[in-house]
């Protein structure tokens, strides 16, 4: 009797991992390099005088792998100081939506202020990680989402 209820039970939970694990591979599956519709890199920046920001900014390059034009974005990071703890200047995770057309197959360089993000100003420079686009709205009212950032472990 003892051992017919451990086996059921192995049973079950063997069926629980084969189908969580089926669903996790057809997730990422999803998430190919092939489908993403974008290239991405961006860096902090914190110099005197900067047209595009008071305390502190991200330049960020962005390419539009797609064909449709872009004209919304949101895009995320998060911040780090030089040892690689959440930076206490500000919010660790930033999430900026930015208006912007890019057309399809292009690229463009452009800088966000992180002024309204800080706290105060930054002692040392920070280091941006986990930079990804959570949501793209293009020209023809479509969108592509990724609001959890699975691309970016890739």
């Amino acid at each position: 009797m003892k051992n017919t209820f451990y086996r059921q039970s192995f049973l079950r939970n063997n069926r629980f991992f084969m189908i969580l694990g089926l669903l996790l591979f057809i997730g990422c599956k999803s998430y190919s390099f092939d489908t993403i519709p974008y290239l991405i890199n961006g860096d902090f920046v914190m110099e005197e005088n900067a047209a595009d920001y008071s305390i502190c900014g991200m330049d960020i390059f962005l390419m539009n792998k797609s064909e449709k034009e872009i004209r919304n974005m949101t895009i995320v990071f998060f911040l780090f100081d030089q040892d690689g703890e959440p930076a206490y200047e500000c919010r660790s995770k930033i999430a900026v939506e930015l208006d912007k057309d890019i057309a399809g197959g292009e690229s463009c360089s452009f800088c966000i202020s992180l002024d309204k993000f800080m706290n105060a100003v930054p002692q040392e420079l920070l280091m941006a990680d986990y930079l990804y686009l959570a949501k793209i709205v293009y020209e023809d009212g479509s969108s592509w989402e990724d609001p959890y950032g699975l691309v970016a472990f890739k």
